[in-house]
């Protein structure tokens, strides 16, 4: 009995995944000189209003607002004040993560939420988007040498997991392609260049050869001359000992 309790609950939990479609994709790809922008927030979309610098959340006051689906009518959850003067605040800015907005522009197309109320003190961030939503990319103005300078991002569930299609842009004022940058740059020498380099190196192998097969030569008449000098001495010294000794007996 508790297996099978265990069994349909399973299934339950699995047809409640599948049908709510609970994966949300989070902060899209930076490029460098690009704006993002959004015109179509699909329900289940979520945005934070952030406070502005010397402002801080109220204790208990949620900051989070929805794109939600009120039988038929898609509209945001509504927000009322969020933030309140931070009496206790320095001089010295806090410290936040790096930001990469995404603007959020007028859309008259239904089905969609548009762009949140505002609320006092605070700057709306969208952080969650749903499956499928899509966001443009545009280089911005003098980052548009090099085509394509627009894409598209969309966020997509495969194999359980959510993510951003990467935009196949690069923003940058160089108009030189892609391809042109990485190719090597082409080595052209000469003939009349090639020759004259081989026949100072054969040049140089030969020379330093008979410069080395002389100076084993002039080594070997060092040494003879040496030989001859030690035995015309050792002559020399005989032919004095045998004069001296036949001097002797005399």
């Amino acid at each position: 009995m508790e297996l099978i309790f265990l069994f349909l609950w399973g299934l339950l939990r699995s047809g409640e995944a599948a049908g709510h479609g609970n994966g949300k994709c989070l902060a899209p790809h930076y490029i460098e000189f690009a704006e993002i922008t959004i015109d179509r927030v699909m329900v289940g979309s979520k945005v934070r209003y952030m406070c502005e610098t010397g402002y801080i959340r109220i204790i208990g006051k949620s900051n989070l607002i929805v794109c939600t689906n009120d039988t038929g009518l898609i509209h945001w959850t509504t927000k009322a004040s969020v933030c309140k003067r931070n009496s206790s605040a320095t001089s010295q800015p806090s410290e936040r993560k790096p930001e990469y907005p995404v603007t959020i522009v007028p859309s008259d197309t239904a089905g969609y939420c548009g762009i949140p109320s505002p609320v006092e003190h605070t700057t709306p961030r969208l952080t969650e988007y749903a499956v499928g939503q899509k966001l443009h990319y545009k280089c911005l103005r003098g980052y548009d040498a090099r085509p394509p300078t627009s894409d598209i991002s969309t966020c997509k569930e495969e194999h359980g997991k959510t993510n951003w299609t990467r935009p196949s842009l690069l923003c940058t004022n160089d108009s030189k392609s892609e391809e042109e940058m990485t190719q090597p740059i082409p080595i052209t020498v000469a003939v009349s260049t090639v020759f004259p380099i081989i026949f100072i190196i054969l040049g140089w192998i030969i020379v330093s050869k008979l410069w080395r097969r002389r100076s084993l030569t002039e080594d070997v008449k060092i040494e003879k001359t040496k030989s001859i000098l030690i035995t015309a001495a050792s002559v020399e010294m005989e032919s004095e000992e045998e004069a001296h000794r036949l001097k002797s007996n005399m």
